[in-house]
């Protein structure tokens, strides 16, 4: 029998009480779950993992949610649910910035989760859409080469593994 890998999501939170409880959380709902107590913390940890998910506080030291989110998301697509208790301008400009969605402070755990749900489904449907036109473009090409479109398929998957999308430039 082989183990089912969880869905992994990175908890950027600065305040420790408040991080130990989104972990149990999480860990409850069948996430796995690393964390970060800063905004420079949560970049590098990104980069490094690369979560399903990332909840990110906004109030954070050393770089803000909003610049952390637009780091990230200059490197990855990764869905990002902001967590705030300051303002809703605070998490407004973390939706204009790329957050998927945002949860206010205080929360119920059904938010959360609810939240860190919704926002990997969407990006699955992202992904999905972009691997169709990427193997699109690769069939085309594949066949003005005279390569068999089983050919294209087995180039996209190893493209994909790789982290590139092909598109058609016209």
């Amino acid at each position: 029998m082989s183990a089912v890998a969880l869905p992994t999501v990175l908890t950027v939170e600065d305040d420790p009480i408040a991080r130990a409880d989104l972990r149990l959380v999480l860990e409850d709902a069948g996430f796995e779950v690393s964390a970060a107590r800063d905004g420079l913390e949560a970049v590098e940890l990104a980069r490094e993992t690369r979560p399903d998910a990332i909840l990110l506080d906004l109030g954070l030291p050393r770089l803000d949610g909003v610049e952390v989110t637009r780091r990230i998301l200059a490197e990855a697509t990764i869905p990002i649910v902001a967590l705030t208790g300051r303002s809703m301008d605070m998490a407004n400009r973390a939706v204009e910035a790329g957050a998927t969605s945002f949860v206010l402070k205080p929360f119920l755990p059904e938010e959360v989760v609810g939240a860190l749900l919704d926002a990997m489904a969407v990006r699955e449907g992202a992904v999905a859409a972009r691997r169709a036109e990427s193997l699109q473009a690769l069939t085309e090409f594949a066949a003005l080469l005279g390569y068999s479109e089983s050919y294209a398929a087995e180039l996209e998957a190893r493209s994909f593994r790789d982290g590139k999308v092909w598109t058609v430039v016209k």
